[in-house]
């Protein structure tokens, strides 16, 4: 008999199992939303800077915000590199914060930030923070001297796009009269402003936030004569950042404009990009791309009508 009834038990709870039901079980629950917005598809890839030289520093005949930490203007040689096109964003550094362990950024603020900021740069990680990233990634935070080259080209504009002052179509800085305070930022996406590009084809390389590098601060460095990949000082007190900022006048975002600071600070105006070693394998891999849609187009004009 009692086997009987569990037959029969069994029987009853297989009719009323409901597959379709749309009530998941417990282990089933939605992402976090920190997991959720880590899973974002984001923009990314770095752009190829070929050998060679370029003219580093400034020319104060030509640029009259020219300081003296960026004379005089010489020539400078650096081998190829790699560098982000785009600024690191909030997702791509959430990833990060949930691979490591690290420290959320102190502007994160709502589990971890709205949506609407995915897309925008991290601001308010210090260098030390920002060099953890790149080694995390696989990259390396750029020197001063590439920086600037990706930045400006080889022959010296004051800015990514050239000798003329930075528009609104331009560019994320605050011009006259738009100093907009320290509430939380009014930053734009790492991918806005395409129109401002540098010759490489980098992204916000002027204004939005301005970006760490590898290099200790030297107001003098660039007397020395260090005309070829020149690493920066050995040491020293403070870190470059370079680019100026969504809330800085357009001087302070020329592409030979020097700032520094301790490598402990966290501004709310500062994030970063990263930068490989990695050339030879990028250009291959965009020649390869470069053939297959040739040969595309070959075969298209080829087939009969």
């Amino acid at each position: 008999m009692i086997a009987l009834w569990s037959v029969l038990w069994l029987m009853v709870t297989q009719v009323m199992a409901d597959h379709e039901s749309s009530k998941q079980p417990s282990l089933w629950t939605p992402l976090d939303d920190a997991e959720r917005l880590a899973a974002m598809e984001t923009p990314g890839g770095m752009v190829p800077v070929p050998p060679g030289p370029f003219l580093m520093g400034s020319d104060p005949q030509k640029d009259r915000a020219a300081g003296p930490q960026e004379l005089p203007q010489r020539q400078v040689y650096l081998d190829a590199f790699m560098i982000d096109r785009f600024e690191v964003s909030n997702v791509e550094y959430l990833r990060f914060v949930l691979g490591t362990g690290a420290a959320w950024p102190k502007f994160w603020r709502e589990n971890p930030f709205p949506e609407k900021a995915a897309l925008h740069p991290v601001i308010n990680v210090s260098w030390y923070e920002a060099d953890s990233y790149c080694r995390w990634a696989g990259k390396r935070l750029p020197t001063e001297a590439e920086w600037e080259k990706a930045a400006r080209g080889e022959n010296a504009p004051i800015f990514p796009w050239g000798n003329e002052p930075a528009g609104w179509l331009k560019s994320n800085i605050a011009h006259p009269g738009s100093k907009r305070g320290f509430k939380y930022p009014p930053l734009a996406n790492v991918t806005r402003y395409d129109k401002g590009v540098s010759p490489y084809g980098v992204y916000q390389m002027a204004g939005n936030v301005s970006e760490w590098v590898s290099d200790w601060f030297d107001p003098e460095y660039y007397r020395r004569g260090v005309d070829s990949n020149p690493p920066g000082p050995e040491t020293g007190d403070m870190k470059v950042f370079r680019g100026g900022s969504w809330n800085e006048d357009p001087e302070v975002a020329r592409s030979a404009g020097r700032n520094a600071a301790s490598p402990a600070r966290q501004s709310y105006l500062t994030g970063f990009r990263c930068a490989s070693d990695d050339y030879e394998s990028s250009t291959a891999k965009q020649d390869a791309q470069a053939s297959q849609v040739d040969d595309e187009e070959l075969l298209r004009t080829e087939l009969p009508k």
